[in-house]
């Protein structure tokens, strides 16, 4: 699915802006930055310009045409910047929404302008009505390329519109009663048209997979690289003694079928410090972070902010010394715009992201000594577990609940928010660094094996 990202309230301003003046059509710029992946491609708007009354060439109640003097400005910075522009206006009396002969004409002349102003793209159109929207980018001939099927806004809440507004579709299946009671069905229905990324479907990540199953999650993205062994049995949810050597990801999928049997589930038994894999990540709508490795964890982090995609970091420690546990704590931390990243606090160990970035660890000397298994409850795994999935329901389905970090003390029995501030100088999640920068920033993953 295609996807265009706003900031919170952005989308929704620049929606009411363009119909505001109604029946006159209005007009804005929109600097966008992609974030492509195999059959799709993710928009993060970047900047949204209204333009001044004097930048219009004309206005009216069928036409809204800007100066051409407006265009090659936002143009130049598409180009400085190495992204492209979607230019955007309304048709506020349009029930049918469309674009009319008159945009596709404009098409025609401005694509192959736009694409020599700024070759890296992309380059599109956007129409808004009174309900719903038209999206679509195109080539230099002026060819639609691919259309946008969902508009996001993406902070500590995600909300969600698709093409043709709020439908209150078919009644909802006996199955999904008491979650309607807790959410609503505006809630089940965004959610059954969600696709959530699960990355690790260990300890942690088995649980979520069969609480999303059981939900009513539309699609999952599940990613990992091991196989079941015997000592994950203790574990991991839906795994069988004669499940040991096969995938992890395929033991998921079978559990999350199992669970619900018209789910979605699309499972890849690779590493997501690895650029192709996780690129497969910017075809959701959330990602659910339960993998221990600090590596995965940073390439995760930096997505989340880069591409602004939502995601949830799941985190479970117990610290035990000749057989006794001498600690135990268990973090749950959104991870999006606005909010701190795992570099703020800091919770990644730099040597470690190093090592496991290595496509050939026994090629560096510097990195000695060996790993030893630590220990995993499963009733710890699935207290955690289950908080996270509730702060993903809250998060974009109005399930109440506004913690959006969770700090655990097991020993203590105190589980506890935090309030946290991003760092204005971080590399990851500050304004100016990779904030929102999708493609035309780089980023930390593995782009070639072996």
């Amino acid at each position: 699915m295609n996807r265009l990202v706003f900031r919170v309230g952005e989308w929704t301003a620049l929606r009411d802006a363009l119909l505001k003046d109604a029946p006159l059509e209005a007009a804005a710029a929109l600097l966008v930055a992609q974030g492509h992946f195999d059959g799709g491609m993710r928009l993060v708007v970047r900047e949204v310009v209204h333009p001044a009354a004097e930048d219009y060439v004309r206005r009216s109640n069928i036409e809204a045409s800007l100066q051409p003097a407006f265009v090659a400005n936002m143009l130049k910075r598409a180009r400085m910047e190495g992204i492209g522009l979607i230019l955007a206006h309304s048709h506020p009396r349009q029930r049918n929404l469309a674009f009319s002969p008159v945009d596709d004409a404009a098409q025609v002349v401005l694509a192959p302008v736009q694409h020599f102003r700024a070759p890296k793209g992309p380059h599109g159109f956007l129409v808004v009505g009174p309900r719903g929207f038209r999206t679509r980018l195109f080539d230099a001939a002026g060819q639609t390329t691919l259309e946008i099927e969902r508009v996001q806004e993406v902070g500590a809440t995600l909300h969600t519109y698709d093409r043709d507004g709020v439908d209150a579709g078919e009644p909802m299946p006996e199955i999904f009663d008491r979650n309607v009671r807790a959410f609503g069905a505006a809630g089940q229905r965004l959610l059954n048209g969600m696709t959530v990324g699960v990355v690790g479907v260990g300890g942690t990540g088995s649980v979520v997979v069969e609480e999303l199953a059981r939900l009513g999650t539309g699609r999952l993205i599940l990613i990992d690289p091991e196989s079941v062994e015997e000592t994950n049995l203790n574990r991991l949810i839906g795994a069988e003694e004669g499940d040991v050597g096969l995938r992890k990801v395929a033991v998921a999928e079978k559990a999350a079928k199992r669970a619900r049997r018209d789910i979605r589930v699309d499972g890849y038994a690779e590493t997501v410090v690895a650029e192709a894999t996780t690129r497969r990540l910017l075809d959701c709508d959330f990602v659910m972070c339960c993998t221990d490795s600090h590596g995965s964890r940073a390439v995760l982090n930096q997505l989340a902010y880069q591409y602004r995609l939502p995601m949830i970091d799941v985190g479970v420690r117990i610290d035990a010394k000749d057989s006794l546990v001498t600690n135990m704590s268990t973090r749950v931390q959104m991870l999006a715009e606005t909010l701190a990243c795992l570099n703020c606090h800091p919770l990644l160990d730099p040597v470690a992201i190093r090592r496991d970035l290595l496509a050939d660890q026994t090629s560096d000397p510097y990195f000695v000594g060996h790993f030893e298994p630590q220990p995993a409850v499963i009733s710890l795994n699935a207290a955690t577990s289950s908080m996270a999935v509730s702060m993903l329901l809250s998060a974009s389905t109005g399930f109440p609940g506004q913690a959006r970090h969770l700090v655990g003390r097991p020993i203590d029995g105190a589980v506890r928010p935090i309030k946290s501030t991003p760092d204005p100088t971080c590399i990851v999640c500050a304004a100016g660094n990779a904030l929102a920068m999708a493609d035309s920033w780089p980023m930390i993953w593995r782009r070639h094996e072996g």
